[in-house]
């Protein structure tokens, strides 16, 4: 994840919304999100802001040093992780490239909402929701790969050129930006679709779990790559997942029963039980 891919999602977000104005404007009654336009288009452009500084951050951060390049090996990683230190140096670039368009291609797969006519109907909070959540999930990752400095797996690596275990952002491991960013816009996806369909119950579930195809996918390259260990891939799908159901979900208007409830109990102990149910 990095700079062009935060372009490509302004460009869609730009694009769509020139696409979508041509289309018949249909007022719904009521929104299935309740977007705040006036806050959350300045924050998100903030945000998108904030991250452009930190990926430059994140570029000038200090690679491992010579001599650890030199005293690292592959038993120096735990069991679970250990296998990404060990690919096929040769196919380093290729699974990079791989993992590249694998990212630009997830990134777009959203702009297929704007088939169901439902969704159109409010094709700008849903591209402002979906912007949103990128620069949250985007800023998430930059925080955590700034604060922890995690050594790429080919710096374990024997047949890796030295020069590339001490270059700049040979220690950003941890976690994958990419797989983040996958997991944001597959799993925006599927929460949008299924709130828009509540008649598919159970079987939005289904949903979900493709969902997990795209990260995993480029997961799996930047695996190849030795950019990023299972670990590694494992929390960048948990972050961007959960950032691209919750943002969404957090917006949602609240068309039933109130998703809190308050519950008074009395007897040797008095008190009031509070629940909070995710619909």
């Amino acid at each position: 994840m990095g700079s062009r891919s935060l372009l490509l999602i302004i460009a869609i977000f730009v694009l769509c919304q020139n696409f979508l104005f041509a289309q018949k404007a249909e007022k719904r009654e009521e929104s299935v999100y309740k977007v705040n336009r006036k806050l959350e288009i300045p924050l998100t452009l903030g945000l998108f802001g904030v991250s452009v500084l930190g990926f430059n951050h994140l570029a000038d951060k200090d690679g491992v040093s010579y001599e650890k390049a030199l005293s690292l090996t592959p038993e120096d990683v735990w069991w679970f992780d250990r296998p990404a230190t060990k690919q096929d140096a040769s196919k380093r670039l290729d699974a990079h490239n791989t993992s590249d368009v694998l990212l630009n291609s997830s990134i777009v797969l959203p702009v297929l909402l704007a088939f169901d006519k439902g969704i159109r109907k409010d094709w700008f909070d849903v591209l402002l929701l979906y912007s949103e959540s990128h620069a949250i999930s985007t800023n998430f990752y930059i925080a955590n790969t700034a604060l922890v400095s995690r050594a790429r797996p080919f710096n374990y690596n024997p047949d890796v050129p030295i020069d590339d275990k001490t270059a700049n952002e040979s220690r950003n491991a941890w976690f994958s930006g990419h797989v983040t960013s996958a997991a944001t816009a597959s799993f925006f996806m599927a929460k949008v679709y299924s709130d828009y369909h509540p008649e598919l119950g159970n079987k939005k579930y289904w949903l979900f779990t493709t969902a997990l195809i795209p990260p995993s996918l480029v997961g799996l390259y930047r695996y190849k790559a030795m950019k990023h260990f299972p670990t590694d891939i494992m929390a960048g799908i948990a972050a961007g997942a959960a950032t691209g159901i919750l943002i969404p979900h957090l917006h949602k208007n609240k068309q039933e029963e109130s998703a809190w409830a308050f519950v008074p109990f009395a007897g040797k102990i008095n008190g009031l039980q509070i629940s909070y149910t995710f619909k």
